[in-house]
């Protein structure tokens, strides 16, 4: 029981801190309940606390635990699919600004010429295995190397 009372009053303590934006000290003092003690509300807290750091994986496996661990907590269930949808969203706007960048308005990719395809990397490595096999038979496909 006095354990109980314990850590009750560090959650409350944990959650007066990331309300506070004091999400390291938060951490700290969660990660110091004894792994025994830790229950879906500690494995929440320590999650957001966690992610709130930008430790983003292991924020999401703690609050992927607690929701698991009581499944009826709209809480958890609701950060749990705030944070997904962020890592989401996330997602689509790294491709969608990596696409916007590789091709200009012209659908043609500016790093290199149209007539390479799609990626440069290939059509050299395909030109030089050429100049290769022809320096091998005595010719000489690429003069300059």
């Amino acid at each position: 029981m006095y354990g109980e009372a314990m850590n009750r009053n560090v959650y409350i303590e944990a959650r007066n801190l990331i309300a506070n934006r004091r999400f390291a000290d938060a951490y700290r003092m969660l990660k110091e309940v004894v792994s025994s003690d830790r229950t879906a509300e500690w494995f929440f807290l320590t999650g957001t606390a966690a992610m709130k750091m930008g430790r983003y994986e292991e924020g999401e496996d703690y609050i992927k635990r607690a929701r698991f661990m009581e499944p009826e907590n709209k809480e958890y269930d609701e950060a749990y699919n705030q944070f997904s949808s962020y890592r989401n969203n996330y997602d689509d706007r790294a491709r969608y600004y990596n696409e916007s960048r590789r091709y200009d308005s012209s659908g043609c990719c500016p790093c290199c010429c149209c007539c390479c395809g799609d990626d440069c990397t290939d059509t050299c490595c395909q030109l030089w295995c050429l100049d290769s096999c022809c320096e091998c038979m005595g010719g000489d496909f690429i003069s300059c190397c």
